[in-house]
């Protein structure tokens, strides 16, 4: 009888802590390469390029 209690407080879709799941997302994650890191940075650094270039093309040819 009280499972069926329990399962009846996990459908009703409320956040109390008593729902919470406590286990770690990351429990079986496998550590990153270096080569991964680097390519994480590069596509940072690649998106700050590409926007600052955006910022200054898209003023020149809207007031040409």
């Amino acid at each position: 009888m009280e499972e069926k209690i329990d399962e009846k407080k996990l459908a009703d879709g409320s956040l109390s802590s008593d729902n919470l799941d406590t286990t770690s997302v990351l429990e079986g994650a496998e550590p990153w390469d270096k080569a991964e890191t680097q390519l994480v940075v590069g596509s940072f650094i690649a998106a700050a390029v590409a926007l600052i270039v955006g910022l200054m093309l898209v003023p020149t040819s809207i007031l040409h």
